[in-house]
């Protein structure tokens, strides 16, 4: 993996992990979410215009995300009504990079060099060390819990296929603006439905919310799905997932959540596989 991608995909990590504080740190999860969602589709509005039309090879998989998207960014507000930010994030991303890899070369046959093997198994292994030490420290319901582990499936789901997707739309920022779009205007769609009235309001009170945190998953996913068209969807999901380091460093720092030895374990083995990928095969 070249420098500028693996820079590129960990500013997109920080990126992650950075909307995911901004849904947490509110009141309503459910309303955050959703905001922040349709505020992504809004921000990508001016890109559609001037980015080419995805490749129609594409269309089944961007479909298919957004689909997907509308039930993720549910989950998410689900799991952050009964759980820590350094819980329920590291419950939802950890168990991704290893099996997302797994399935890639089960898949499409995308093998790895043995330092992108070897780099997987040492960012995962942080990964989980950063879950295990959360679990330890409790702040976690059953359904929370439940519902992290269930979004850890819907997010190996997606990135297969956005990974795929991307590829065959010839323009992994196109596709992914376009797949984002057409998410928001999903949830959007749904809220006004469900209660028109209220969605409204909470969009007067939360368009702050929306832009900003909007703007924060598209550059995060559009680095992401750009990566992805010219690096192995394995490394950049496992480089991408150590957005959970920065999700536990943002909540020390914003919520008083403990960074204690076991969290500085996970780094060093996250560090480790990170300079793995740098090395020649």
């Amino acid at each position: 993996m070249s420098g500028l991608v693996l820079i590129l995909v960990l500013a997109g990590a920080v990126l992650h992990a950075s909307w995911n504080a901004l849904v947490k740190a509110q009141a309503s999860h459910f309303s955050a979410a959703a905001l922040v969602a349709v505020g992504a589709g809004i921000v990508a509005l001016p890109a559609m215009l001037v980015l080419p039309l995805p490749a129609a090879a594409a269309l089944p998989y961007l479909v298919a995300s957004a689909l997907i998207h509308v039930g993720y960014f549910a989950l998410v507000a689900y799991a952050y009504r009964a759980a820590d930010l350094g819980v329920a994030y590291p419950l939802t991303r950890g168990s991704a990079p290893m099996l997302t890899a797994l399935l890639a070369f089960a898949i499409i046959g995308e093998n790895l060099a043995w330092n992108g093997w070897l780099a997987i198994v040492a960012i995962a292994a942080g990964i989980a060390a950063l879950s295990l030490d959360a679990l330890a420290r409790g702040g976690l319901t059953r359904r929370a819990g439940a519902a992290a582990l269930v979004n850890a499936g819907v997010v190996v789901c997606y990135t297969l296929i956005d990974g795929l997707g991307a590829r065959a739309a010839g323009n992994g920022v196109a596709y992914g603006v376009w797949m984002i779009a057409a998410t928001a205007a999903l949830i959007a769609i749904l809220l006004l439905m469900r209660d028109s009235r209220a969605a409204l309001a909470a969009a007067r009170q939360g368009w702050r919310l929306g832009l900003g945190g909007g703007a924060l998953v598209l550059g995060s996913y559009g680095i992401a799905l750009w990566a992805m068209t010219i690096a192995p969807i394995g490394l950049v999901a496992a480089l991408r997932e150590t957005s959970v380091l920065f999700a536990a460093l943002l909540g020390a720092y914003f919520f008083a959540e403990p960074f204690g030895p076991q969290r500085w374990i996970a780094l060093a083995l996250i560090v480790g596989g990170i300079a793995l990928l740098r090395l020649p095969t």
